[in-house]
């Protein structure tokens, strides 16, 4: 029980940084299935990180 106290506060941060990336992983596997890169930009053929992926279809 005092090695939970003692590390009471990088326990928080590590539950708040593991938050922080599932719902930024989540959020993209959205954007992926509603039709987007999942880069974050609509899907359009200029994006360097989507642009040959659209341009293939």
């Amino acid at each position: 029980m005092a090695w939970l106290a003692d590390n009471i506060m990088s326990i928080v941060l590590l539950i708040a940084l593991a938050a922080i990336v599932f719902l930024i992983v989540r959020n993209k596997v959205r954007a992926k299935k509603s039709g987007g890169c999942g880069c974050g930009c609509p899907g359009c053929s200029g994006c360097s990180s989507c642009g040959t992926k659209n341009k293939s279809k």
